[in-house]
């Protein structure tokens, strides 16, 4: 008798419901709850930061380097006067009345949003009354207190780098003028670490109640991508700075955008959810090498900005050429670290050691970019000069292009405005640069 032959059915019968039982069990089993972006949240943050703190440190360069031309000299003393003078200050901090009741909360706004695009529950959710809705804004509120509550009281806050509060700088007069004889201003004050998280999540409502209401009229009238982007971006301006942070163009919903829209075409294919969210972040970068040439000196008096001789180091700074090599990380799609060093001689030699942040997208073969950078300038005579060398602390603003020759090799042009000095002048060159760059 063959017993395999009389097994085998019921074989095969306990094989195919085991594989049913398996797919159920598959089918049945609850998709793992995507969690909050930690990791992302934290870079754009920072970032928004970098790019903050460029701005100060350019209109405020003379109080950055108010400490023997060195930025956080005496940095624990001098933070422990700006908090204490925080505890006695009143609500007025010396600010024109729009940046603390207008500036503040879009810099709340925007940090609200980056909470906002980084929780996957929060994200698509739009105006409504539900308890969703309000539960996921108040958690933006929460990362925007948090975020404006170091911009002006922590580590890497106003009061560290313009030194306000401290006895470095002293007290001003309401229309700015110095020494201060009443109703003294001292830069900090209450109404930001209020006024930013409060006025944030205003404006950051008020931008959903726009977007569902008047935005989503728009998407309904017509199907013109055209109109529909400038809406979304007119109405949500601050938004579409966070979508940049996140590596999406500023016209991007997350609520009802399943692929990537163009601004000239309605022609694009439709992309998975994981490839969006893998081009978002390339791990890619760059290598530049090219000619520079630092231009005239530009000296000037610090708050008055009155033009001032150079002393004599610093005319002789001038019209220099060189070298210029960098290299860019990228950790979001559109932002990279960059690290830039180049040297220039002529009547002196000069080398310069620069690290910041650097944004740009690509438009066909060109990719524009703005970069953000600190760091110092080395100077010394060179050959017989008798001049002394100094170092001094340095920012460099500045923009350029790319031209793609070949898919990895590209052509650069860019201008930088490279600021030193001291606390009793501001020396600006404009440095120039142009060679090639390779990605990787």
């Amino acid at each position: 008798m063959d017993r395999s032959a009389g097994t085998t059915p019921s074989s095969e019968a306990a094989t195919d419901a085991a594989a049913d039982s398996s797919s159920a069990e598959l089918v049945t089993a609850p998709a793992k709850e995507e969690g909050f972006h930690w990791r992302r949240a934290l870079s754009e943050s920072f970032t928004f930061l970098v790019i903050e703190q460029a701005y100060v440190v350019h209109t405020d360069f003379n109080w950055v380097v108010s400490e023997n031309g060195v930025p956080f000299n005496h940095f624990w003393r001098d933070y422990k006067q700006s908090l204490s003078e925080w505890v006695h200050s009143g609500w007025n901090d010396g600010d024109p009345n729009w940046f603390g009741y207008v500036g503040h909360p879009i810099q709340g706004a925007l940090t609200g949003f980056i909470q906002i695009q980084n929780d996957p529950s929060s994200e698509k959710l739009e105006f409504s009354r539900t308890k969703a809705y309000w539960w996921s804004r108040f958690k933006a509120a929460l990362w925007n207190a948090a975020y404006s509550t170091q911009w002006n009281l922590g580590p890497l806050s106003e009061v560290t780098v313009e030194k306000y509060g401290t006895k470095t700088r002293p007290p001003w007069n309401d229309n700015g003028s110095f020494p201060c004889s009443r109703h003294c201003l001292t830069g900090v004050g209450q109404i930001d670490i209020v006024m930013t998280p409060l006025g944030g999540t205003g404006w950051l409502i008020g931008e959903d109640f726009l977007d569902s209401k008047i935005v989503r009229g728009v998407e309904g009238a017509t199907r013109n991508r055209f109109l529909i982007d400038t809406a979304r971006v007119a109405l949500n301006p601050v938004r579409g700075g966070a979508n940049m942070l996140h590596g999406n163009r500023p016209w991007y919903r997350a609520s009802r955008d399943a692929r990537v829209v163009s601004l000239f075409s309605d022609q694009k294919p439709a992309i998975s959810v994981r490839e969006t969210e893998e081009t978002q972040g390339p791990a890619h970068g760059d290598v530049f090498l090219g000619y520079s040439r630092m231009g005239g000196a530009h000296c000037e008096v610090p708050i008055s900005g009155a033009a001032v001789a150079c002393g004599t180091l610093s005319a002789t700074s001038s019209n220099l050429n060189g070298w210029d090599a960098s290299v860019e990380k990228k950790y979001l799609r559109y932002f990279g670290a960059v690290a830039d060093f180049s040297g220039q001689s002529g009547s002196v030699s000069q080398r310069n050691f620069l690290f910041g942040v650097r944004g740009g997208a690509s438009v066909g073969r060109f990719r524009p970019f703005a970069e953000a950078l600190f760091g110092a300038v080395h100077a010394q005579g060179s050959g017989s000069s008798l001049l002394k060398a100094d170092t001094s602390f340095a920012e460099a603003l500045g923009a350029g292009v790319d031209l793609r020759l070949m898919r990895l090799l590209s052509w650069r042009v860019q201008a930088d405005e490279v600021k030193t000095g001291s606390p009793t002048f501001e020396r600006r060159n404009l440095r120039l640069a142009s060679g090639v760059a390779v990605q990787f």
